[in-house]
């Protein structure tokens, strides 16, 4: 329950924490105000100097670090004040330490500044060591850590996370109580059992509050955000996501786990860390978040400033794909086929595609091989051209083919081949047997081409390689879509020619196996760090394309949840099947078990829904609303429902976000048009993943939804005819619901769904 505090009788800890509050800000205005471009460099270094000689082990890194700024600085005198903080949001945690009877108040921010003198200690949460205390350790705590290779024992005394929005106190989580400040008046809320993040989280709302059964909406605990991209999430990570996210800075991590269980917070958190442990390894802009739609690539965009990191480049694989082919491979259209039968889409992103990728250019090797041994046979260093064609068998063979060509040309740069050219005659042989491969060693169009039209071939290599898998109607139906598509590429007509989206992945695999590395404007593209979200929607050619463009030992973070499909054709059977065909082995997948997101009855629907495909059963902790099915005889009954429900939460809510979700778009328009005559206020229909990401309620359709959040979700036409018992609808309905934060509706104006649970009926 909550109740209201007035200003005068301000609960101690809230007193305590606005005086700690005030005591910063009135120190980081004084140090701004003589803080400026002409600022002695040389004192505050000595200072600093005097600071680490007195200060604990492990506030020494953060007081080096800030020093090594500091003499950046001082090699751009002029350049203005050095006050890293936002005085409008200093910091977002705050820990006591006792040792030895001595309290230590540590703040953690996005941020360091260390002043023992004025007796600030802001620490960033991604490097400082006593950083980690806060993720490890509960208020009561005792604790014996190693700092500086001294061990340092003592107790976690107090552990609060902090709200502080335009330099005010807003919010005090503690162990035992939570204050927020409302309408310029404090109340105190009994404690969450668990925090709401995940991506996308926006402010916990009360407990133990019990909203009457037909109303839309529950009380907000006062922390109001016209921002729904990011909480200060970075004090609610609990310890093992911030494992995760510090963990070892090369190899795979795949990051599994149910809808809201934090892996995308996870992830773009882990970019954050490296980033800054790390800049010259880990340079933002040699970083890369590849997403499924354009609405999580958009919120993603937004997230990572908010973290500190600018210039990764985030993005869909669609638009990704496209660009590196065009780069790459010239003279097919961008345009894509709309009519794709689903049967083609299966079957060029089943994980077989991978096998016959390799197989085929591996027998293009071979030949070429033998076309090259039989040009200089018989001439009098036929053995040396063996020998070094051989000794670059590594590299893809049109890689092969140049060096080669290099070395015969007498180019010393290349080094572990030879130290002299074979004789005049076998180089002769040898440069003319390259030279004709030129053609067949680069080119992948003819390779793709081949490889769809030819009825027989595939047959062959789809029965060597996923016997059963497609009957012999499904590859006729193939071939002849194949060839049609083929065709059309030389056609003269009024029709503008396409390929299939499925080809883009296949053409970019066919490019990297025969010619090597993609580039970027000339240089190899390589990316320091991958981040692939939502990768059980991904085919495994998709994603060997993308893990092809990471240096050698960089991390890759896959994050996905197999309840999630709405790809159902991917490729994608299971994480240990896709290690298998990505040649992938001894990788850690980390399951993130509790769903932060959403309620107990929220996850308790969504895991009824799926029944039979349940894998991951991750736990909620928060109890909420109960989910309600809400029956009309037509659509036009439930829009005026909805709409006199929808006023009613505006007015008394009016920087929630909502979402109104259809299966389908035209049954969303019918709804969108509909509510419009409820003059709703700040009401928008989505139809091309232009979230606002901002109060209001958005009408869309349910793939649109995927990876984002609401404070309120209602699903309308949640009908047999829309969600029959398919595997499809299960995940499409699992979806949507859990994009609920906090309360769940459901409309049907026909039959209920029969995937819908009995108790719901």
């Amino acid at each position: 329950m909550s109740s209201k505090t007035s200003q005068n009788a301000l609960p101690k800890v809230v007193k305590e924490e606005n005086s700690l509050l005030n005591h910063v800000l009135k120190h980081l205005s004084r140090a701004s105000m003589t803080s400026t471009g002409n600022a002695d460099y040389d004192k505050e270094l000595i200072l600093l100097r005097d600071a680490i000689a007195e200060a604990s082990p492990e506030d020494v890194p953060p007081l080096v670090e800030q020093m090594t700024r500091i003499q950046s600085l001082a090699a751009q005198r002029g350049l203005g004040q050095d006050i890293p903080v936002d005085r409008k949001t200093p910091y977002f945690g705050h820990l006591r330490l006792e040792e030895a009877e001595q309290d230590r108040d540590v703040l953690l921010g996005k941020h360091t500044y260390l002043s023992p003198a004025g007796d600030v200690r802001i620490v960033d949460w991604r490097n400082a060591p006593v950083s980690r205390m806060y993720y490890s350790y509960e208020e009561g705590d005792e604790y014996e850590e190693t700092f500086g290779g001294k061990v340092r024992r003592g107790q976690v005394t107090v552990r609060r996370s902090i709200t502080i929005l335009d330099a005010e106190l807003e919010r005090v989580a503690c162990p035992d109580r939570i204050f927020a400040k409302r309408d310029g008046e404090w109340i105190a809320l009994e404690p969450n059992t668990s925090r709401l993040f995940g991506g996308q989280g926006t402010a916990i709302r009360a407990e133990g509050l019990s909203p009457v059964r037909g109303v839309l909406g529950v009380d907000a605990d006062g922390v109001d955000r016209k921002d729904k991209h990011l909480p200060e999430i970075a004090a609610l990570l609990d310890s093992r996501q911030f494992d995760l996210i510090s963990s070892a800075s090369s190899g795979l991590i795949i990051l599994k786990g149910g809808a809201g269980s934090g892996k995308t917070t996870v992830g773009l958190h882990r970019i954050a860390y490296l980033a800054f442990e790390n800049p010259r390894k880990f340079n933002p802009r040699r970083m890369i978040v590849v997403v499924l739609t354009q609405a999580l690539a958009a919120y993603i965009s937004r997230v990572l400033p908010a973290l500190g990191v600018h210039g990764v480049e985030v993005t869909t694989f669609a638009n990704w794909s496209t660009a590196q082919r065009r780069r790459h491979i010239r003279g097919l259209p961008t345009r894509h086929s709309l009519d794709t039968p689903q049967v083609v889409s299966r079957l060029k992103k089943h994980p077989a595609i991978l096998r016959i990728l390799d197989d085929l250019v591996d027998q293009e090797d071979e030949q070429l091989t033998a076309r090259l041994f039989d040009a200089v046979a018989g001439t009098p260093e036929e053995a040396k051209i063996r020998s070094v064609w051989q000794g670059v068998s590594r590299y893809p063979i049109d890689v092969r083919r140049h060096l080669l060509l290099r070395w015969l040309k007498g180019d010393t740069g290349i080094r572990a081949i030879s130290d002299s050219v074979p004789h005049p005659r076998t180089a002769r042989a040898a440069e003319s047997a390259l030279l004709r491969m030129e053609r067949q060693t680069s080119d992948v169009i003819a390779n793709w081409a081949d490889l769809f039209t030819d009825r027989e071939a595939l047959g062959a290599v789809f029965e060597v390689n996923a016997p059963s898998e497609f009957t012999s109607n499904e590859l006729d139906e193939v071939h002849e879509w194949c060839v049609s598509i083929y065709a059309g590429l030389e056609a003269d007509d009024d029709d503008p020619p396409v390929i299939d989206a499925e080809d883009e992945a296949i053409l970019l695999r066919l490019h990297q196996l025969k010619r090597g590395w993609l580039r970027d404007r000339g240089r190899r593209l390589s990316y320091d760090h991958l981040m692939v979200d939502e990768a059980q929607d991904f085919s495994p050619v998709e994603l060997s394309v993308l893990m092809g463009t990471v240096q050698y030992k960089q991390p890759v973070t896959l994050a996905g949840d197999t309840a999630q499909r709405i790809v159902p054709d991917s490729g994608f059977v299971s994480w240990e099947e896709l290690l298998a065909d990505l040649g992938i082995q001894g990788r850690r997948v980390a399951p993130l078990e509790v769903a932060y997101r959403s309620t107990i009855p929220i996850m308790n629907f969504s895991k009824d829904v799926l029944g039979p495909y349940l894998e991951d059963r991750p736990q909620a902790k928060r109890q909420g609303a109960p989910v309600e099915l809400h029956r009309f005889t037509e659509p036009g009954q439930a829009v005026g429902f909805l709409g006199e429900c929808l006023r009613d939460l505006v007015a008394r809510e009016p920087l929630s976000n909502v979402a109104v979700i259809a299966r389908y778009t035209d049954q969303a328009r019918l709804y969108y048009e509909g509510l419009q005559k409820s003059e709703i206020p700040r009401l928008s229909l989505v139809v091309d993943e232009d979230f606002s990401f901002s109060p209001g309620i958005e009408v869309t359709e349910v793939r649109q939804v995927k990876g984002l959040e609401f404070d309120y979700v209602i699903l309308v036409e949640v009908t047999a005819e829309s969600y029959p018992d398919t595997e499809e609808s299960r995940h499409m309905l699992h979806i949507g619901a859990t994009r609920a934060a906090h309360q769940l509706w459901l409309v049907a104006t026909g039959t209920p769904s029969p995937i819908l649970p009995e108790w719901l009926l």
